[in-house]
């Protein structure tokens, strides 16, 4: 298919649905997402649509998105961020997450491969890992920037598509890489949890790679502050029964340990 035709096909589209998705574009145009983010960039210069978090927006239909979450209530209410950024993380309950990720660093050994994600509780955990020998791998900037330090702790960072706003590295390329490893625990977070809808982000994307790291690592430590809890994010990464440690300052409802018996909660305030 011709540039200039995938251009006329996803253009009558956007303007057709309202809003599309990149991962929906990609099916149409049978390319990669890779490339219908590249096209959604240069169609945006042109001002044939609006670029948007994961997709596009008609340049007809402004508020398209604003006015679906005004007139659902639960998502009004309930829903997580779908596109914060790094920098706004770090700024959230920095105090509960340090000492969540302290308690986290029992799970860490000597001699171990670990998996971090993109998180910002693992930002967090990062800077309080001491100076032994492990493996790092992560798909963090961020992450790689605050181990790099460190004399023993071997660092293998994973490429793929490069985000300025989260200072990370995601997609197929990042995907492949890490289906090559062999990770003995992989330490996570997520945008919120609930006990009907599982562990939740609020990017399909950083959601699917997680599901990679997920797995290819032998130990699943959820880190997670109680302000999480019964939160509602745009894509399911895992449910409860996927995860074998859940670190957090409060369980805040018994019937995660009644209805998951297999996951080992962590409580640091307790």
């Amino acid at each position: 298919m011709l540039q200039a035709e995938r251009y006329k096909i996803i253009c009558a589209h956007v303007q057709q649905m309202g809003a599309v998705r990149v991962t929906e574009l990609s099916k149409l145009c049978q390319v990669s997402q890779e490339t219908i983010r590249r096209d959604l960039t240069k169609l945006e210069q042109k001002k044939k649509l609006t670029r948007s978090f994961g997709g596009a927006v008609s340049l007809d239909a402004p508020d398209l998105i604003s006015t679906a979450i005004t007139e659902d209530k639960t998502w009004q209410t309930n829903s997580v961020d779908r596109a914060e950024s790094f920098r706004k993380r770090t700024e959230a309950h920095p105090d509960v997450k340090a000492k969540i990720t302290k308690a986290a660093l029992q799970f860490i050994r000597s001699g171990d491969c670990i998996l971090m994600d993109n998180s910002s509780t693992c930002w967090f955990l990062a800077r309080q890992i001491p100076d032994i020998d492990i493996t790092v791998v992560t798909n963090s900037l961020r992450i790689i920037q605050a181990l790099a330090c460190r004399d023993k702790v071997r660092i293998i960072g994973i490429g793929g598509e490069y985000s300025e706003r989260h200072d990370d590295f995601h997609g197929p390329v990042a995907e492949s890489a890490i289906r090559n490893f062999q990770i003995n625990s992989f330490f996570f977070s997520c945008q919120g949890l609930n006990l009907e809808n599982g562990v939740r982000d609020g990017s399909e994307i950083n959601a699917r790679l997680k599901q990679v790291m997920l797995q290819v690592s032998a130990q699943k430590i959820l880190m997670v502050d109680s302000s999480k809890f019964e939160q509602y994010a745009f894509s399911k990464i895992c449910m409860l029964d996927e995860i074998d440690v859940m670190v957090t300052n409060n369980c805040i409802d018994e019937r995660y340990r009644s209805l998951y018996p297999q996951l080992n909660v962590v409580e640091v305030d307790k």
